[in-house]
């Protein structure tokens, strides 16, 4: 992801020298400034006066808590959680590590994306490394159990720390399949130094009783890395575009976040822990500014976990070493609408409408989600984790998250409710539920952070399971964040259920847009008159769902500026089958064919990425400007 290059403005902090881990570094510290960087946007205030006044003053004065995780010693806490159904699967993934199984980082696995574009040869040991961190970690916390899990942990810990580049190849700067000389505080450097200093935290006094000064060490490494490369570095701006980007998106909360719980954990200079809260509530404020009252993410529901979310730890962290202090901002109404946006995504059994990049599995992060949830006295979100079982994490953050598993989820609903019959985002999402059908329809542009060329799709459930969805995307390469991005099938509009008028289908960008006209419980229309390039000859273009519980009527006139050839094709992960010319079987629903006739059935390769399994493509042609799909129910 690129970032504008921005001018610099200089605030007051002086940076006080740390040691160095690396050669690299130390050339580094050398040209360091002795102030924090920083870009001020009109956004920052965002948060002003929602704060306790004296907030910043009683940190930089040491009066907070710094312990927000349990320590090792803290015995009787750990044995508290012994019981709990995530210890158990804990100490099981632990258990499975075998001795010596740290997986192996090759330097030529990092170059390949610049050689080829693969991610994952590298990224997958990469996170495998943390997560086994983590699992250890915790065992031994769990158990108290030291010469069965200290050993393997050991290992890991200092494979980590003698890796040369916390951040992952896609996000390190290359020039062709050069690796140039910086150390970006990407996504998960930044994830790297929080589950480091984590570490060090809870484990840090054990560490040391088994290699003397290995927990300043990781102090001293996780700090330079993460905190004071993001704020003193003169680069920072190139290679840190998420600290001092003016239109920030997820990388802002989420980066922010691990950093937070880096500085406040490592962090011994109170005045300097101060300012780098100070910093990164700003940016996070800014951030929050850029999102509208109803809270949508356009980034998709994949990403609120990353985005609205991370926000949402951002001012957790906070109110931990503050309790009180960020009550105000709690309770602002878009602040809560960001947060419960996930709930109101819901659709089907553990399923979530799955826009942009995004899974259509419902896999939110609980230790976030519930803890939310209850400060917020928010039912819905509370439901999201009645009968689920939350995953122990996700890109090697395994230590974070199962201790919040273990120790931070609240007391949850004994049933959850079907969800909301109807749920609406101006000119962006529609959402009806049914006991029997639930459908959702997409708006907004083509230009969405994420962005499919997806305007006026439609998914289709019943009996709350998937009909007619959204393909999703498979995993990441890096054509998907390149100029290639809209050759891939998924991405484009021919690859949802946006027709194909002649030849031409959506293309990418913000001018192609699509609003609502109507929205409500039985009908929703939706305009779709700029959704297309000149070349398709839209003059009207009107999709119009018409709801009920037992049935879905989804009806499409064009006008066009000369005759053309309109072709259609839904996804589905279930069975089709032609009745006749007029009808056609999809799972448990029959669909009637009005002015629009089916071209053929057949099975795409299995996804390798958000269903994980082959899906139906259904395709349909006509050459009329009015037709008709009328789902029912048997």
């Amino acid at each position: 992801m690129k970032y504008p290059v921005v001018c610099y403005i200089v605030s007051t902090v002086t940076f006080i020298t740390a040691i160095s881990a690396s050669g690299n570094d130390i050339m580094r510290k050398q040209n360091m400034s002795s102030k924090i960087y920083r870009v001020e946007h009109e956004g920052d205030n965002y948060f002003d006066g929602k704060i306790p006044a004296d907030f910043f003053e009683k940190i930089a004065a040491g009066d907070f808590n710094r312990n927000i995780y349990h320590k090792f010693s803290d015995r009787k806490a750990w044995e508290s959680v012994r019981k709990s159904k995530y210890a158990e699967m804990i100490l099981a993934k632990a258990d499975a590590i075998k001795d010596g199984d740290v997986p192996q980082l090759l330097f030529s696995e990092y170059r390949r994306f610049a050689v080829d574009g693969d991610r994952v040869g590298y990224q997958n040991p990469y996170y495998k490394r943390r997560a086994n961190m983590g699992y250890l970690a915790l065992a031994l916390c769990l158990t108290g159990d030291k010469e069965k899990y200290m050993p393997r942990l050991l290992d890991h810990v200092l494979a980590i720390t003698e890796e040369f580049t916390w951040c992952i190849p896609a996000h390190s700067h290359w020039v062709k399949d050069t690796l140039m000389d910086r150390e970006p505080v990407d996504l998960f450097a930044a994830e790297t130094g929080a589950i480091m200093a984590i570490l060090h935290h809870i484990l840090g006094e054990e560490l040391d009783k088994e290699m003397e000064n290995l927990s300043e060490k990781i102090r001293k490494m996780a700090l330079q890395r993460v905190v004071y490369n993001t704020f003193y570095d003169p680069e920072s701006s190139e290679t840190n575009g998420w600290y001092n980007t003016s239109n920030p998106v997820n990388w802002t909360p989420w980066c922010s976040y691990n950093v937070l719980i880096t500085a406040i954990l490592l962090e011994k200079d109170h005045a300097k822990l101060s300012a780098f809260t100070r910093e990164l509530l700003r940016i996070n404020a800014n951030f929050a500014s850029r999102y509208g009252d109803d809270g949508y993410c356009d980034e998709g529901p994949s990403y609120y976990s990353k985005a609205g979310l991370k926000l949402f730890g951002v001012l957790h962290l906070l109110h931990k070493i503050r309790p009180g202090s960020m009550d105000q901002i709690f309770a602002m109404p878009r602040i809560r609408a960001m947060f419960e946006l996930i709930a109101h995504l819901r659709i089907g059994k553990n399923h979530q409408v799955n826009f942009g990049d995004a899974s259509p599995v419902f896999l939110p992060e609980f230790g976030d989600v519930l803890p939310c949830g209850e400060i917020l006295k928010s039912d819905i979100m509370k439901e999201l984790g009645v009968g689920a079982v939350a995953g122990l994490g996700h890109c090697g953050d395994h230590i974070n998250t199962g201790y919040k598993l273990l120790f931070e989820l609240p007391e949850l609903p004994e049933k959850a409710s079907a969800g909301a019959p109807f749920s609406y985002f101006k000119n962006r999402l529609a959402i009806l539920r049914s006991n029997g059908f639930s459908v959702a329809v997409k708006a907004g542009n083509n230009g969405e952070e994420h962005n499919h060329n997806d305007l006026g799709n439609v998914t289709v459930y019943y009996n709350g399971e998937p009909l007619i969805i959204d393909a999703g995307n498979e995993v990441y390469a890096r054509i998907n964040f390149s100029s290639k991005r809209y050759t891939l099938w998924y991405t484009r509009g021919s690859g949802h259920n946006a027709p194909i008028i002649g030849e031409t289908e959506q293309m990418f960008g913000k001018k192609y847009t699509a609003f609502f006209e109507r929205a409500d419980k039985k009908n929703l229309t939706l305009n779709l008159d700029n959704a297309y390039p000149a070349e398709a000859g839209v003059k009207k273009f009107a999709r119009t769902v018409d709801f009920a519980e037992n049935q879905v009527v989804l009806t499409d006139a064009i006008q066009l500026s000369a005759p053309q050839t309109v072709k259609i094709k839904f996804l589905s992960p279930c069975k089709a089958e032609k009745i006749s010319d007029s009808c056609i079987r999809i799972g448990d629903v029959t669909v009637d064919l009005q002015g629009i006739k089916l071209e053929k059935i057949s099975m795409l390769p299995k996804m390798n990425g958000s269903w994980n399994i082959p899906l139906t493509a259904i395709e349909f042609k006509t050459t009329e400007t009015n037709y008709r799909f009328t789902f029912k129910s048997k």
